[in-house]
Protein backbone atom coordinates (compact mmCIF):
# COMPACT_ATOMS: atom_id res chain seq x y z
CA UNK A 1 0.00 0.00 0.00
CA UNK A 2 1.55 3.65 -0.68
CA UNK A 3 2.78 5.82 1.76
CA UNK A 4 2.28 9.33 2.21
CA UNK A 5 4.01 12.05 3.41
CA UNK A 6 2.96 15.65 4.48
CA UNK A 7 5.45 18.34 4.23
CA UNK A 8 6.29 21.38 6.19
CA UNK A 9 5.55 21.42 9.91
CA UNK A 10 3.48 18.33 8.94
CA UNK A 11 5.75 16.89 7.38
CA UNK A 12 6.30 14.34 10.64
CA UNK A 13 2.61 13.12 9.66
CA UNK A 14 2.45 10.17 6.78
CA UNK A 15 -0.45 8.34 5.30
CA UNK A 16 -0.59 5.12 4.81
CA UNK A 17 -3.94 4.31 1.93
CA UNK A 18 -5.16 1.06 -0.12
CA UNK A 19 -3.95 1.26 -3.49
CA UNK A 20 -6.26 2.83 -5.95
CA UNK A 21 -7.74 0.92 -8.68
CA UNK A 22 -8.05 2.93 -11.58
CA UNK A 23 -11.18 2.25 -13.84
CA UNK A 24 -11.28 2.18 -17.14
CA UNK A 25 -14.23 1.05 -19.86
CA UNK A 26 -12.68 -1.19 -22.83
CA UNK A 27 -14.18 -1.88 -26.05
CA UNK A 28 -12.82 -5.57 -26.86
CA UNK A 29 -13.57 -6.18 -30.37
CA UNK A 30 -15.87 -5.10 -33.06
CA UNK A 31 -16.99 -7.47 -36.08
CA UNK A 32 -19.49 -7.75 -38.17
CA UNK A 33 -22.52 -10.50 -38.11
CA UNK A 34 -25.23 -12.38 -39.01
CA UNK A 35 -28.38 -13.38 -36.53
CA UNK A 36 -30.32 -16.27 -36.32
CA UNK A 37 -33.63 -15.69 -34.97
CA UNK A 38 -35.59 -18.80 -33.88
CA UNK A 39 -38.21 -19.25 -31.50
CA UNK A 40 -38.11 -20.96 -28.05
CA UNK A 41 -40.46 -22.36 -25.47
CA UNK A 42 -40.06 -21.68 -21.80
CA UNK A 43 -41.93 -23.84 -18.88
CA UNK A 44 -42.56 -21.88 -15.68
CA UNK A 45 -44.77 -23.28 -12.58
CA UNK A 46 -46.76 -20.63 -10.83
CA UNK A 47 -48.60 -21.05 -7.30
CA UNK A 48 -52.06 -21.40 -6.51
CA UNK A 49 -54.16 -21.40 -3.60
CA UNK A 50 -54.80 -25.07 -2.91
CA UNK A 51 -58.51 -26.14 -4.22
CA UNK A 52 -61.07 -28.77 -3.92
CA UNK A 53 -63.05 -29.81 -6.76
CA UNK A 54 -66.36 -31.85 -6.36
CA UNK A 55 -66.96 -34.26 -9.07
CA UNK A 56 -70.33 -33.36 -11.50
CA UNK A 57 -71.84 -35.86 -14.21
CA UNK A 58 -69.90 -36.24 -17.18
CA UNK A 59 -66.62 -35.22 -15.34
CA UNK A 60 -63.54 -37.33 -16.21
CA UNK A 61 -60.15 -36.78 -14.73
CA UNK A 62 -58.83 -35.37 -17.97
CA UNK A 63 -62.01 -32.96 -18.30
CA UNK A 64 -61.09 -31.53 -15.39
CA UNK A 65 -57.51 -31.37 -15.79
CA UNK A 66 -58.24 -29.46 -18.70
CA UNK A 67 -60.69 -27.11 -17.20
CA UNK A 68 -58.64 -25.95 -14.16
CA UNK A 69 -55.14 -26.13 -16.42
CA UNK A 70 -53.51 -28.81 -15.27
CA UNK A 71 -52.79 -32.12 -16.22
CA UNK A 72 -53.84 -35.67 -15.26
CA UNK A 73 -50.75 -36.71 -13.55
CA UNK A 74 -50.43 -33.87 -11.21
CA UNK A 75 -53.85 -34.38 -9.96
CA UNK A 76 -53.12 -37.82 -8.76
CA UNK A 77 -50.31 -37.02 -7.17
CA UNK A 78 -52.08 -33.82 -5.40
CA UNK A 79 -54.84 -36.46 -4.39
CA UNK A 80 -53.60 -39.43 -1.80
CA UNK A 81 -56.74 -41.34 -2.91
CA UNK A 82 -56.24 -41.15 -6.58
CA UNK A 83 -53.90 -43.68 -8.64
CA UNK A 84 -53.89 -44.41 -11.92
CA UNK A 85 -55.61 -48.16 -11.22
CA UNK A 86 -58.62 -46.08 -10.63
CA UNK A 87 -58.14 -43.05 -12.12
CA UNK A 88 -61.56 -43.86 -14.26
CA UNK A 89 -63.85 -44.49 -11.58
CA UNK A 90 -64.89 -40.70 -10.72
CA UNK A 91 -68.58 -40.62 -8.56
CA UNK A 92 -70.36 -37.90 -8.95
CA UNK A 93 -69.86 -35.95 -5.88
CA UNK A 94 -66.65 -36.91 -5.13
CA UNK A 95 -64.08 -34.49 -3.72
CA UNK A 96 -60.84 -34.16 -5.34
CA UNK A 97 -57.47 -31.98 -4.29
CA UNK A 98 -56.08 -29.88 -7.06
CA UNK A 99 -52.45 -28.75 -7.36
CA UNK A 100 -51.89 -25.70 -6.34
CA UNK A 101 -48.88 -25.18 -8.94
CA UNK A 102 -50.23 -24.56 -12.53
CA UNK A 103 -47.48 -25.46 -15.29
CA UNK A 104 -47.11 -22.54 -18.18
CA UNK A 105 -45.86 -22.53 -21.22
CA UNK A 106 -44.56 -19.36 -23.55
CA UNK A 107 -42.99 -19.18 -26.92
CA UNK A 108 -40.65 -16.57 -27.21
CA UNK A 109 -37.25 -15.25 -29.71
CA UNK A 110 -33.63 -16.12 -29.35
CA UNK A 111 -31.29 -14.12 -31.27
CA UNK A 112 -27.49 -15.22 -31.76
CA UNK A 113 -24.95 -13.60 -33.47
CA UNK A 114 -22.02 -15.71 -36.07
CA UNK A 115 -18.87 -13.17 -37.02
CA UNK A 116 -18.71 -12.78 -40.72
CA UNK A 117 -15.95 -12.32 -42.50
CA UNK A 118 -17.48 -11.72 -45.44
CA UNK A 119 -20.76 -10.34 -47.13
CA UNK A 120 -22.67 -9.14 -50.02
CA UNK A 121 -23.72 -5.73 -51.35
CA UNK A 122 -27.20 -4.85 -50.03
CA UNK A 123 -27.46 -8.57 -47.65
CA UNK A 124 -27.93 -7.75 -44.04
CA UNK A 125 -25.31 -7.53 -41.19
CA UNK A 126 -24.93 -6.90 -38.44
CA UNK A 127 -22.34 -5.07 -36.41
CA UNK A 128 -21.17 -6.08 -32.83
CA UNK A 129 -19.06 -4.02 -30.49
CA UNK A 130 -17.96 -5.96 -27.24
CA UNK A 131 -17.30 -4.21 -24.21
CA UNK A 132 -16.70 -4.16 -20.55
CA UNK A 133 -17.74 -1.45 -18.32
CA UNK A 134 -19.19 0.47 -20.65
CA UNK A 135 -23.17 -0.58 -20.39
CA UNK A 136 -25.54 1.95 -21.38
CA UNK A 137 -22.79 4.55 -23.02
CA UNK A 138 -22.53 4.78 -26.78
CA UNK A 139 -20.18 4.16 -29.03
CA UNK A 140 -19.64 5.87 -33.16
CA UNK A 141 -18.50 2.89 -35.71
CA UNK A 142 -17.50 3.80 -39.47
CA UNK A 143 -17.18 1.41 -42.39
CA UNK A 144 -14.03 2.18 -43.89
CA UNK A 145 -12.04 0.86 -46.89
CA UNK A 146 -9.38 -1.19 -46.24
CA UNK A 147 -6.00 -1.99 -48.18
CA UNK A 148 -6.41 0.02 -51.22
CA UNK A 149 -9.15 1.54 -53.64
CA UNK A 150 -12.34 -0.97 -53.99
CA UNK A 151 -15.68 0.44 -53.78
CA UNK A 152 -13.79 3.74 -52.07
CA UNK A 153 -10.66 5.00 -51.58
CA UNK A 154 -8.48 3.47 -49.35
CA UNK A 155 -9.46 4.45 -45.69
CA UNK A 156 -12.89 6.63 -46.81
CA UNK A 157 -16.10 6.10 -45.47
CA UNK A 158 -18.36 3.51 -46.99
CA UNK A 159 -22.35 4.26 -47.15
CA UNK A 160 -24.31 1.60 -45.28
CA UNK A 161 -28.60 1.92 -44.71
CA UNK A 162 -30.15 1.47 -41.12
CA UNK A 163 -32.81 -0.61 -40.13
CA UNK A 164 -34.85 2.17 -40.69
CA UNK A 165 -34.52 2.96 -44.66
CA UNK A 166 -31.44 5.77 -43.27
CA UNK A 167 -28.68 5.92 -45.43
CA UNK A 168 -25.51 6.93 -43.67
CA UNK A 169 -21.42 6.78 -43.23
CA UNK A 170 -21.30 6.51 -39.38
CA UNK A 171 -23.92 4.65 -36.59
CA UNK A 172 -24.32 5.69 -32.93
CA UNK A 173 -24.80 2.63 -31.21
CA UNK A 174 -25.92 2.17 -27.17
CA UNK A 175 -24.17 -0.42 -25.14
CA UNK A 176 -27.06 -2.85 -24.24
CA UNK A 177 -29.92 -1.26 -26.17
CA UNK A 178 -30.57 -5.27 -27.79
CA UNK A 179 -31.62 -5.62 -23.58
CA UNK A 180 -34.81 -3.58 -24.47
CA UNK A 181 -36.03 -5.84 -27.08
CA UNK A 182 -38.31 -8.78 -27.06
CA UNK A 183 -35.38 -11.99 -26.52
CA UNK A 184 -35.39 -14.19 -24.49
CA UNK A 185 -31.50 -14.04 -24.19
CA UNK A 186 -31.57 -10.26 -24.26
CA UNK A 187 -29.33 -10.39 -21.12
CA UNK A 188 -26.70 -11.55 -22.94
CA UNK A 189 -25.85 -8.85 -24.57
CA UNK A 190 -25.67 -6.18 -21.56
CA UNK A 191 -21.70 -5.50 -22.33
CA UNK A 192 -22.30 -5.55 -26.53
CA UNK A 193 -23.57 -2.84 -28.78
CA UNK A 194 -25.33 -4.08 -31.86
CA UNK A 195 -26.62 -2.39 -35.03
CA UNK A 196 -28.26 -4.00 -37.60
CA UNK A 197 -27.52 -2.72 -41.42
CA UNK A 198 -27.22 -3.40 -44.90
CA UNK A 199 -23.57 -2.18 -47.67
CA UNK A 200 -25.73 -0.04 -49.95
CA UNK A 201 -25.67 3.48 -51.12
CA UNK A 202 -28.95 5.74 -52.03
CA UNK A 203 -26.97 7.25 -54.69
CA UNK A 204 -28.41 5.35 -57.94
CA UNK A 205 -24.59 6.36 -60.11
CA UNK A 206 -22.62 5.53 -56.85
CA UNK A 207 -24.30 2.17 -56.49
CA UNK A 208 -23.47 1.96 -60.26
CA UNK A 209 -20.29 1.96 -59.36
CA UNK A 210 -20.10 -0.09 -56.41
CA UNK A 211 -21.37 -2.72 -58.67
CA UNK A 212 -19.08 -2.59 -61.46
CA UNK A 213 -15.92 -2.50 -58.76
CA UNK A 214 -16.97 -5.86 -57.65
CA UNK A 215 -17.62 -7.31 -60.99
CA UNK A 216 -15.80 -10.32 -62.09
CA UNK A 217 -15.23 -13.89 -61.00
CA UNK A 218 -14.61 -13.91 -56.95
CA UNK A 219 -14.23 -9.98 -56.96
CA UNK A 220 -14.07 -8.32 -53.38
CA UNK A 221 -12.96 -5.58 -51.38
CA UNK A 222 -11.99 -5.27 -48.01
CA UNK A 223 -13.94 -3.49 -45.03
CA UNK A 224 -12.64 -2.46 -41.46
CA UNK A 225 -14.40 -0.63 -38.78
CA UNK A 226 -13.31 2.32 -36.80
CA UNK A 227 -14.86 2.47 -33.23
CA UNK A 228 -14.86 5.38 -31.01
CA UNK A 229 -16.40 5.82 -27.70
CA UNK A 230 -15.24 8.81 -26.46
CA UNK A 231 -16.02 11.72 -28.90
CA UNK A 232 -19.68 10.60 -28.61
CA UNK A 233 -21.80 14.06 -26.79
CA UNK A 234 -21.61 13.83 -22.96
CA UNK A 235 -18.80 11.21 -23.30
CA UNK A 236 -15.57 13.30 -23.94
CA UNK A 237 -13.98 12.80 -21.05
CA UNK A 238 -14.23 9.10 -20.54
CA UNK A 239 -10.85 7.21 -20.86
CA UNK A 240 -11.62 4.40 -23.00
CA UNK A 241 -9.16 1.74 -23.21
CA UNK A 242 -9.21 0.14 -26.86
CA UNK A 243 -8.09 -3.53 -27.32
CA UNK A 244 -8.21 -3.40 -31.38
CA UNK A 245 -7.48 -6.43 -33.86
CA UNK A 246 -4.90 -4.42 -35.62
CA UNK A 247 -2.09 -6.88 -34.82
CA UNK A 248 -0.33 -3.84 -33.09
CA UNK A 249 0.06 -2.12 -36.51
CA UNK A 250 1.28 -4.91 -38.02
CA UNK A 251 -1.28 -5.26 -41.01
CA UNK A 252 -1.34 -1.08 -41.57
CA UNK A 253 1.81 -0.64 -40.51
CA UNK A 254 0.88 1.43 -37.89
CA UNK A 255 -0.55 1.25 -34.76
CA UNK A 256 -3.87 2.59 -34.46
CA UNK A 257 -6.25 0.87 -31.47
CA UNK A 258 -9.67 1.55 -32.42
CA UNK A 259 -9.39 -0.14 -35.70
CA UNK A 260 -10.90 -3.28 -36.09
CA UNK A 261 -9.88 -6.10 -38.65
CA UNK A 262 -10.59 -10.00 -37.67
CA UNK A 263 -8.27 -10.72 -34.95
CA UNK A 264 -6.78 -13.75 -37.68
CA UNK A 265 -5.11 -11.08 -39.78
CA UNK A 266 -8.09 -11.08 -42.44
CA UNK A 267 -10.03 -8.41 -43.29
CA UNK A 268 -13.92 -8.46 -43.72
CA UNK A 269 -14.52 -9.16 -47.24
CA UNK A 270 -17.42 -7.31 -49.53
CA UNK A 271 -18.92 -9.47 -52.57
CA UNK A 272 -21.61 -7.70 -55.02
CA UNK A 273 -25.12 -9.56 -54.17
CA UNK A 274 -25.61 -10.87 -57.79
CA UNK A 275 -29.14 -12.25 -57.12
CA UNK A 276 -32.06 -10.27 -55.50
CA UNK A 277 -32.78 -12.17 -52.07
CA UNK A 278 -33.36 -9.33 -49.14
CA UNK A 279 -32.49 -6.47 -51.48
CA UNK A 280 -35.42 -4.21 -51.79
CA UNK A 281 -37.55 -4.21 -54.79
CA UNK A 282 -36.84 -2.22 -57.70
CA UNK A 283 -39.24 -0.66 -60.77
CA UNK A 284 -36.67 -2.53 -63.69
CA UNK A 285 -37.45 -5.89 -61.91
CA UNK A 286 -41.47 -5.05 -62.40
CA UNK A 287 -40.89 -3.67 -65.31
CA UNK A 288 -39.92 -6.43 -67.32
CA UNK A 289 -43.12 -8.76 -65.74
CA UNK A 290 -45.93 -6.13 -66.21
CA UNK A 291 -44.78 -4.65 -69.50
CA UNK A 292 -47.85 -2.71 -69.84
CA UNK A 293 -47.98 -0.88 -67.21
CA UNK A 294 -47.44 2.92 -66.72
CA UNK A 295 -44.37 4.01 -64.55
CA UNK A 296 -46.89 5.56 -61.93
CA UNK A 297 -48.45 1.97 -61.11
CA UNK A 298 -44.98 0.34 -61.28
CA UNK A 299 -43.39 3.17 -58.52
CA UNK A 300 -45.98 2.92 -56.13
CA UNK A 301 -46.28 -0.89 -55.65
CA UNK A 302 -42.38 -0.99 -55.55
CA UNK A 303 -42.72 1.96 -52.90
CA UNK A 304 -45.69 0.18 -50.43
CA UNK A 305 -43.76 -3.09 -51.02
CA UNK A 306 -40.16 -1.66 -49.71
CA UNK A 307 -41.81 0.21 -47.02
CA UNK A 308 -41.05 -0.28 -43.44
CA UNK A 309 -43.28 -1.28 -40.42
CA UNK A 310 -42.92 -1.99 -36.58
CA UNK A 311 -44.34 -5.50 -35.94
CA UNK A 312 -46.63 -6.51 -33.20
CA UNK A 313 -42.84 -7.73 -31.55
CA UNK A 314 -41.94 -3.92 -31.87
CA UNK A 315 -39.37 -4.60 -34.55
CA UNK A 316 -39.00 -2.67 -37.51
CA UNK A 317 -39.08 -4.65 -40.84
CA UNK A 318 -39.82 -4.25 -44.44
CA UNK A 319 -42.93 -5.13 -46.10
CA UNK A 320 -41.68 -8.12 -47.75
CA UNK A 321 -39.29 -9.47 -44.87
CA UNK A 322 -42.83 -9.70 -42.40
CA UNK A 323 -45.23 -11.79 -45.32
CA UNK A 324 -42.06 -14.02 -46.65
CA UNK A 325 -41.32 -12.37 -49.54
CA UNK A 326 -37.04 -11.87 -49.40
CA UNK A 327 -35.97 -14.18 -51.85
CA UNK A 328 -35.54 -14.35 -55.55
CA UNK A 329 -37.69 -17.54 -55.53
CA UNK A 330 -40.71 -17.05 -53.16
CA UNK A 331 -40.80 -13.42 -55.72
CA UNK A 332 -40.42 -14.96 -59.00
CA UNK A 333 -43.36 -16.89 -57.96
CA UNK A 334 -45.59 -14.48 -56.06
CA UNK A 335 -45.72 -11.83 -59.54
CA UNK A 336 -45.93 -14.65 -61.62
CA UNK A 337 -49.42 -15.45 -60.26
CA UNK A 338 -49.63 -11.65 -59.68
CA UNK A 339 -49.39 -10.92 -63.34
CA UNK A 340 -52.34 -13.30 -64.40
CA UNK A 341 -54.49 -12.25 -61.51
CA UNK A 342 -53.62 -8.33 -62.31
CA UNK A 343 -53.41 -8.19 -65.87
CA UNK A 344 -49.65 -6.63 -67.69
CA UNK A 345 -51.06 -3.48 -66.88
CA UNK A 346 -51.84 -4.30 -63.14
CA UNK A 347 -55.40 -2.83 -63.85
CA UNK A 348 -56.94 -5.49 -61.83
CA UNK A 349 -54.91 -4.84 -58.38
CA UNK A 350 -56.42 -1.02 -58.42
CA UNK A 351 -59.62 -0.92 -60.23
CA UNK A 352 -60.52 -4.72 -59.33
CA UNK A 353 -61.05 -7.87 -61.67
CA UNK A 354 -62.43 -7.28 -65.10
CA UNK A 355 -66.07 -8.79 -65.31
CA UNK A 356 -66.20 -7.63 -68.58
CA UNK A 357 -68.01 -11.46 -69.80
CA UNK A 358 -69.54 -11.81 -73.43
CA UNK A 359 -72.99 -13.42 -72.97
CA UNK A 360 -71.72 -16.58 -74.59
CA UNK A 361 -68.76 -17.11 -71.73
CA UNK A 362 -71.54 -16.96 -69.18
CA UNK A 363 -74.55 -18.87 -70.36
CA UNK A 364 -71.16 -21.74 -71.27
CA UNK A 365 -70.66 -21.41 -67.37
CA UNK A 366 -67.35 -20.34 -66.97
CA UNK A 367 -65.97 -19.00 -64.52
CA UNK A 368 -69.28 -19.04 -63.22
CA UNK A 369 -71.50 -21.71 -63.33
CA UNK A 370 -75.06 -20.44 -61.47
CA UNK A 371 -75.75 -18.95 -64.98
CA UNK A 372 -75.59 -22.26 -66.72
CA UNK A 373 -77.00 -24.21 -63.98
CA UNK A 374 -80.44 -22.07 -62.99
CA UNK A 375 -82.75 -21.10 -66.13
CA UNK A 376 -83.90 -17.63 -64.49
CA UNK A 377 -80.08 -16.86 -64.02
CA UNK A 378 -79.48 -18.09 -68.11
CA UNK A 379 -82.31 -15.26 -68.93
CA UNK A 380 -80.80 -13.20 -67.02
CA UNK A 381 -77.36 -13.77 -68.72
CA UNK A 382 -78.84 -12.51 -71.74
CA UNK A 383 -79.64 -9.18 -70.21
CA UNK A 384 -76.32 -8.54 -68.67
CA UNK A 385 -73.70 -10.20 -70.59
CA UNK A 386 -71.74 -8.18 -73.72
CA UNK A 387 -73.19 -8.92 -76.93
CA UNK A 388 -73.33 -9.84 -79.96
CA UNK A 389 -75.30 -13.15 -79.21
CA UNK A 390 -77.99 -15.18 -81.27
CA UNK A 391 -80.10 -17.85 -79.07
CA UNK A 392 -83.54 -19.04 -79.31
CA UNK A 393 -86.23 -18.83 -77.35
CA UNK A 394 -89.70 -19.83 -76.52
CA UNK A 395 -92.76 -18.23 -77.70
CA UNK A 396 -96.52 -18.96 -77.68
CA UNK A 397 -98.23 -18.29 -80.86
CA UNK A 398 -101.37 -18.80 -82.21
CA UNK A 399 -101.70 -21.57 -85.35
CA UNK A 400 -103.67 -20.16 -87.65
CA UNK A 401 -105.02 -23.45 -88.82
CA UNK A 402 -106.47 -24.94 -85.79
CA UNK A 403 -106.91 -21.35 -83.78
CA UNK A 404 -104.83 -23.13 -80.55
CA UNK A 405 -101.36 -21.74 -78.76
CA UNK A 406 -98.15 -23.63 -80.00
CA UNK A 407 -94.62 -23.42 -78.98
CA UNK A 408 -92.07 -22.12 -81.53
CA UNK A 409 -88.69 -21.05 -81.52
CA UNK A 410 -87.90 -17.72 -81.94
CA UNK A 411 -84.76 -16.75 -82.89
CA UNK A 412 -82.78 -13.83 -80.90
CA UNK A 413 -80.03 -11.44 -81.74
CA UNK A 414 -78.32 -9.61 -79.05
CA UNK A 415 -76.55 -6.81 -80.58
CA UNK A 416 -72.66 -5.43 -80.02
CA UNK A 417 -73.86 -2.22 -78.91
CA UNK A 418 -74.63 -3.98 -75.59
CA UNK A 419 -72.35 -3.85 -73.06
CA UNK A 420 -71.76 -5.67 -70.21
CA UNK A 421 -73.01 -4.91 -66.67
CA UNK A 422 -70.30 -6.08 -64.68
CA UNK A 423 -72.03 -5.21 -61.67
CA UNK A 424 -74.68 -7.08 -61.69
CA UNK A 425 -72.54 -9.98 -62.57
CA UNK A 426 -70.69 -9.93 -59.73
CA UNK A 427 -73.48 -9.53 -57.35
CA UNK A 428 -74.96 -12.47 -58.69
CA UNK A 429 -71.55 -14.65 -59.90
CA UNK A 430 -70.27 -13.79 -56.09
CA UNK A 431 -74.12 -13.88 -54.17
CA UNK A 432 -73.51 -16.84 -51.62
CA UNK A 433 -77.04 -17.93 -52.63
CA UNK A 434 -75.70 -18.53 -56.02
CA UNK A 435 -72.63 -20.56 -55.37
CA UNK A 436 -71.93 -24.40 -54.10
CA UNK A 437 -70.98 -24.86 -50.51
CA UNK A 438 -66.85 -25.51 -51.15
CA UNK A 439 -67.16 -22.34 -52.85
CA UNK A 440 -68.73 -20.04 -50.70
CA UNK A 441 -67.37 -16.27 -49.82
CA UNK A 442 -69.71 -15.43 -47.31
CA UNK A 443 -71.14 -12.67 -49.14
CA UNK A 444 -74.81 -12.65 -47.82
CA UNK A 445 -76.02 -9.17 -48.24
CA UNK A 446 -77.30 -7.07 -51.62
CA UNK A 447 -74.41 -5.59 -53.08
CA UNK A 448 -71.30 -7.45 -51.44
CA UNK A 449 -70.48 -9.78 -55.11
CA UNK A 450 -69.37 -6.19 -56.48
CA UNK A 451 -68.05 -4.91 -52.92
CA UNK A 452 -65.70 -7.20 -52.87
CA UNK A 453 -64.85 -8.41 -55.80
CA UNK A 454 -61.52 -9.56 -56.84
CA UNK A 455 -58.90 -6.81 -55.72
CA UNK A 456 -55.27 -6.53 -55.12
CA UNK A 457 -52.00 -8.09 -56.13
CA UNK A 458 -53.78 -11.94 -55.88
CA UNK A 459 -57.13 -10.63 -56.60
CA UNK A 460 -58.79 -11.64 -53.06
CA UNK A 461 -62.66 -12.30 -53.28
CA UNK A 462 -65.46 -11.84 -51.10
CA UNK A 463 -66.62 -10.96 -47.65
CA UNK A 464 -64.84 -13.23 -46.08
CA UNK A 465 -61.54 -13.10 -47.96
CA UNK A 466 -61.58 -9.30 -47.00
CA UNK A 467 -62.06 -9.90 -43.63
CA UNK A 468 -59.51 -12.62 -43.17
CA UNK A 469 -56.41 -10.79 -45.05
CA UNK A 470 -57.54 -8.04 -42.59
CA UNK A 471 -57.14 -10.14 -39.52
CA UNK A 472 -53.78 -11.44 -41.17
CA UNK A 473 -53.25 -7.40 -41.48
CA UNK A 474 -53.83 -6.41 -37.84
CA UNK A 475 -51.60 -9.77 -36.00
CA UNK A 476 -48.63 -8.82 -38.19
CA UNK A 477 -48.83 -4.97 -38.04
CA UNK A 478 -50.77 -3.59 -35.78
CA UNK A 479 -51.09 0.25 -36.81
CA UNK A 480 -51.14 -0.37 -40.70
CA UNK A 481 -53.47 2.20 -41.75
CA UNK A 482 -55.82 0.19 -43.69
CA UNK A 483 -59.08 -1.29 -43.10
CA UNK A 484 -59.93 -3.91 -46.34
CA UNK A 485 -62.87 -5.32 -44.58
CA UNK A 486 -65.31 -2.45 -45.06
CA UNK A 487 -64.40 -3.14 -49.02
CA UNK A 488 -64.23 -0.41 -51.51
CA UNK A 489 -64.50 0.43 -55.23
CA UNK A 490 -60.96 1.13 -56.01
CA UNK A 491 -57.66 -0.27 -54.37
CA UNK A 492 -55.02 2.40 -53.23
CA UNK A 493 -51.46 1.02 -54.16
CA UNK A 494 -50.70 -0.03 -50.51
CA UNK A 495 -54.14 -1.61 -50.48
CA UNK A 496 -53.27 -3.83 -53.47
CA UNK A 497 -49.76 -4.59 -51.92
CA UNK A 498 -50.57 -4.86 -48.47
CA UNK A 499 -53.94 -7.47 -49.94
CA UNK A 500 -51.47 -9.55 -52.00
CA UNK A 501 -48.85 -9.97 -49.58
CA UNK A 502 -51.28 -10.65 -46.63
CA UNK A 503 -53.42 -13.15 -48.67
CA UNK A 504 -49.84 -15.03 -50.14
CA UNK A 505 -48.83 -15.72 -46.33
CA UNK A 506 -52.19 -16.75 -45.20
CA UNK A 507 -52.53 -19.45 -47.89
CA UNK A 508 -48.87 -20.42 -46.71
CA UNK A 509 -47.86 -19.71 -50.82
CA UNK A 510 -44.11 -19.47 -49.75
CA UNK A 511 -44.55 -23.27 -48.88
CA UNK A 512 -44.47 -24.44 -51.99
CA UNK A 513 -42.61 -21.37 -53.76
CA UNK A 514 -39.45 -22.44 -51.67
CA UNK A 515 -39.56 -25.83 -52.96
CA UNK A 516 -38.18 -25.53 -56.13
CA UNK A 517 -38.79 -23.46 -59.89
CA UNK A 518 -40.28 -26.36 -62.00
CA UNK A 519 -44.17 -26.48 -63.77
CA UNK A 520 -45.34 -28.66 -60.60
CA UNK A 521 -43.78 -26.23 -58.50
CA UNK A 522 -46.17 -23.29 -60.29
CA UNK A 523 -48.85 -25.42 -60.18
CA UNK A 524 -48.36 -26.36 -56.33
CA UNK A 525 -48.55 -22.14 -55.74
CA UNK A 526 -51.67 -21.58 -58.59
CA UNK A 527 -53.53 -24.24 -56.54
CA UNK A 528 -52.99 -22.23 -53.00
CA UNK A 529 -54.37 -18.73 -55.08
CA UNK A 530 -57.02 -20.45 -56.92
CA UNK A 531 -57.43 -24.09 -57.29
CA UNK A 532 -60.21 -24.08 -59.82
CA UNK A 533 -58.94 -21.57 -62.11
CA UNK A 534 -58.04 -22.90 -66.06
CA UNK A 535 -55.17 -20.27 -65.90
CA UNK A 536 -52.51 -23.05 -64.99
CA UNK A 537 -50.83 -22.71 -68.02
CA UNK A 538 -51.02 -19.16 -68.27
CA UNK A 539 -49.16 -18.98 -64.91
CA UNK A 540 -46.50 -21.03 -65.95
CA UNK A 541 -45.95 -19.20 -68.74
CA UNK A 542 -45.39 -15.77 -66.12
CA UNK A 543 -43.17 -18.06 -64.37
CA UNK A 544 -40.78 -18.41 -66.50
CA UNK A 545 -40.79 -14.26 -67.45
CA UNK A 546 -40.48 -13.53 -64.01
CA UNK A 547 -37.76 -16.10 -63.62
CA UNK A 548 -35.62 -14.05 -65.43
CA UNK A 549 -36.19 -10.66 -64.37
CA UNK A 550 -35.29 -12.25 -60.97
CA UNK A 551 -32.25 -13.54 -62.21
CA UNK A 552 -32.97 -17.45 -60.43
CA UNK A 553 -29.99 -18.62 -62.09
CA UNK A 554 -27.77 -16.31 -60.21
CA UNK A 555 -29.42 -16.82 -57.15
CA UNK A 556 -27.12 -17.94 -54.40
CA UNK A 557 -30.50 -19.56 -52.43
CA UNK A 558 -31.93 -20.95 -55.26
CA UNK A 559 -33.67 -24.28 -54.37
CA UNK A 560 -34.19 -26.97 -57.08
CA UNK A 561 -35.62 -30.56 -56.74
Amino acid sequence: MPTYKFKGEYAHITLTTPKLKIFRPKINKAYFATAKIEAVTTTSTTKTVQETYVVAGGDTLSKIASKKGTTVAAIIESDAQLTQANKDNLRVGQKITLPNTVATTETNKKITFEKANEGALGSELYIVVETEGFQGYSVYVNIKQGKAKGIEEKDALVTFKDENGNYVTKAEIKVGALCESHYSNMDDYTDMAIYKLQIDHNDATKKEAWQKALEGKDKKTPLYLLVDGHTVPGQEEINVNYHGDSEGGEIRGEAIKNLWLDSDGNWFELTDNKCNCNKDLTSDELKKIFKKANDNRIKSIVNEFNKTYQTKDGDSKKLYEIFELETCQERAHFFAQAYVESLSDLTGAFNGESLNYPVSKLVSGYPFSCFKKNPELTKRAYEIGRGPYTYFKEIEVLDKKTKKKIKKKEKVTIPSTQKANQKAIANIAYDDANRSKSFKLGNTKKGDGWKFRGRGLLQITGRTNYTNTQEIINTKIPISGIDLSRGSDKFTAKEAVFAGLADWYEKKCYTPANKGITDNDVDAVTKKINIATKSYGDRKKAFKVSKVAFKLLECSKLKKK
